[in-house]
């Protein structure tokens, strides 16, 4: 560290000389990693009571490289396996599992639902980047899984906050990057729980932004988040399918 430089109060918990990262500049990964550390500040006497887990895809999968918690090793597809594994073996640490729905691909989501139906006390993040219509649209690839099942229009290929509620999450919510503050919130909840928690941030990839005709500027893609969500807490995660509805819903639909 610089000897001028001024120290942030979350500093302790990032690599500073892994920054700025490979994040494209307001992409909204930077804005849940500083919900994320404020929220372990609040809550948590040290963070080695905190381990991170990522599969290492995409740029979700990244987020681990620059916090200085101590990180799962993932050796195999099995991410959250592996995540609920280490927890078993370590049950004084909270594990925390980054994702992105491109861990879901590869998965087919069956190694989140297990953990999440075994109740394993773990708090899963997910980015949702929509690179899922990326895939669909601009590539396609007919062949990826859900493809059969999901129609042109849609954005994702399921129901994330109802898959997990479904199968007895004690915790589910979604914010996108605009919320940070409710988001900050909601992590902290999550961290006091017992069982499996889901937070899902939806945050379009900035190729995907682009290719809406949305480019613009960070100032503008939060407008979009404003205009175009509506906070719904305890809403019915059958409700909240983001194929089905022309606003975002948000909130904490899932408080056990």
């Amino acid at each position: 560290m610089d000897a001028g430089r001024i120290r942030h109060p979350v500093d302790f918990y990032l690599y500073q000389d892994k920054l700025p990262f490979l994040w494209c500049p307001g992409c909204g990964i930077g804005i849940v990693i500083n919900s994320f550390v404020q929220a372990v500040d609040k809550k948590l006497p040290t963070r080695d009571h905190i381990a991170v887990a990522s599969s290492g895809l995409s740029c979700a999968g990244k987020i681990p490289e620059v916090l200085t918690f101590l990180e799962i090793k993932i050796t195999d597809d099995k991410l959250f396996r592996s995540a609920a594994l280490y927890k078993r073996n370590n049950p004084e640490k909270k594990v925390v599992v980054f994702f992105s729905e491109n861990d879901l691909l590869s998965s087919e989501g069956k190694d989140l639902l297990a953990v999440c139906e075994q109740k394993t006390n773990i708090l899963a993040i997910l980015i949702n980047t929509f690179v899922y219509q990326i895939f669909i649209e601009h590539r396609k690839l007919v062949d990826v899984p859900f493809s059969a099942s999901t129609s042109g229009n849609s954005d994702s290929p399921f129901n994330i906050p109802h898959l997990a509620a479904s199968c007895g999450a004690s915790y589910v919510a979604r914010w996108t990057p605009l919320h940070c503050r409710r988001l900050k919130s909601s992590i902290q909840k999550a961290l006091d729980k017992e069982g499996f928690s889901l937070i899902e941030v939806i945050s379009p990839c900035l190729m995907y932004h682009a290719s809406c005709g949305n480019l613009g500027k960070s100032l503008d893609r939060m407008g979009l988040f404003l205009k175009n969500t509506q906070i719904l807490h305890n809403e019915p995660t059958e409700n909240v399918d983001l194929r089905e509805s022309p606003k975002i819903k948000v909130g904490n639909f899932i408080d056990r």
